[in-house]
């Protein structure tokens, strides 16, 4: 076995990579080495862009908005098709208002530092504004 594949093997019995990110970590071994390692480890199903983004979406998108997860997985290397086919605006709203639910006590009446709470966590001005008037509303009527 060649030490690029030992390295790779070493590496994907960690954590999960993108083809583009394990190619980074092997910049030190021959190019021919390195396309031999990623081909066996795609054949025998230890390296899977597709796989890899969608549990990396399932996992975050309660946490994160559509921006962030998008650059997230940009910044991994994985497919713009992809990228685009996994991460929607659909449901953003209520992902919002159910983050800054569970933060209710931190932002209770600050608009400001709710809205960049999760300016800073990927959801759009949109999605962050009617989540923080949505609570605001919640409080108010229970």
């Amino acid at each position: 076995m060649g030490k690029a594949l030992s390295r790779a093997l070493a590496l994907v019995a960690r954590r999960a990579y993108t083809e583009a990110e394990l190619r980074k970590k092997l910049k030190a071994f021959p190019e021919p080495e390195v396309e031999e390692a990623i081909r066996r480890l795609k054949d025998w199903g230890y390296l899977d862009d597709r796989a890899f983004a969608e549990r990396f979406v399932a996992a975050r998108k309660s946490r994160y908005g559509p921006h962030r997860l998008r650059q997230e997985l940009r910044r991994r290397g994985v497919e713009e098709a992809l990228v685009a086919e996994l991460v929607t605006e659909e449901g953003e709203a209520e992902a919002a208002y159910a983050l800054l639910a569970r933060h209710r006590g931190r932002y209770r009446g600050e608009k400001a530092r709710a809205v960049r709470f999760l300016l800073s966590r990927g959801f759009s001005l949109e999605a962050a504004l009617h989540a923080f008037e949505r609570l605001q509303n919640a409080e108010e009527g229970g």
